[in-house]
């Protein structure tokens, strides 16, 4: 296995949150080279890209679309895997392979390893948890009125992520708030409605119109 070691070292992959096939869906089918393409992929029987697998043996079914790619499956830590297609070959070949736990293997075309290439790793070890998702932007508005006036929905919120929207109709004022990692305006000159998303921390931002000044304050709590 030429490419081998620089392909284990090359590639790599994040384990959690990746497809993690199971030895009860027994067959793995690998694509190389459609359309003379420099594409290569090892799936699950769900269709899914393989970057983590259960230990057990596997039917893997190689369908080889290119006389110009070959599939190469081996392991640095494991002899007993190691197959290949010729160079020359276009069709489908099986190979049974039993995988061993705690063991990474790594697959490729020969002529285009650099490029065309993958690796998954075996265990038994359930893949962690997904982090949870993002806490969703809380909404904050803004209005400029004619007049000059300069509105804020809310005079104390508590700290975290805003999408804040700004309506601003001022002839001659804008809409400026400013505070921790924050200084968000308008032109004086601007009319119609913006969208910031902005992050405020535990404190006091100032706004207002910077022709008549900054003279409202915001609490972050």
């Amino acid at each position: 296995m030429r490419w081998g070691t620089l392909v284990i070292a090359a590639v790599v992959v994040a384990v959690s949150g990746s497809s993690s096939a199971r030895a009860e869906d027994a067959t793995l089918t690998a694509i190389v080279g459609t359309n003379d393409g420099f594409n290569i992929t090892l799936d699950d029987a769900s269709g899914q890209k393989v970057t983590r697998l259960a230990p057990g043996t596997y039917t893997i079914v190689v369908d080889d679309r290119s006389k110009i790619h070959n599939f190469h499956l081996a392991s640095n830590d494991d002899p007993t895997v190691d197959f290949r297609t010729d160079l020359e070959f276009v069709g489908e070949k099986s190979f049974t392979v039993t995988f061993r736990d705690n063991t990474r293997y790594a697959y490729a075309c020969e002529p285009h390893w650099q490029t065309m290439n993958g690796e998954f790793f075996v265990t038994n070890t359930p893949a962690p948890p997904a982090p949870p998702p993002p806490t969703p932007a809380r909404k904050l508005s803004a209005v400029v009125k004619p007049g000059g006036a300069v509105v804020l929905s809310r005079a104390s919120v508590p700290a975290g992520r805003y999408r804040l929207t700004v309506d601003d109709r001022g002839k001659r004022d804008n809409f400026h708030l400013r505070g921790k990692t924050v200084n968000k305006r308008t032109g004086l000159a601007f009319r119609g409605r913006v969208g910031w998303g902005v992050t405020l921390a535990r404190g006091t931002y100032s706004y207002g119109s910077d022709r008549t000044g900054l003279k409202r304050k915001l609490r972050v709590r």
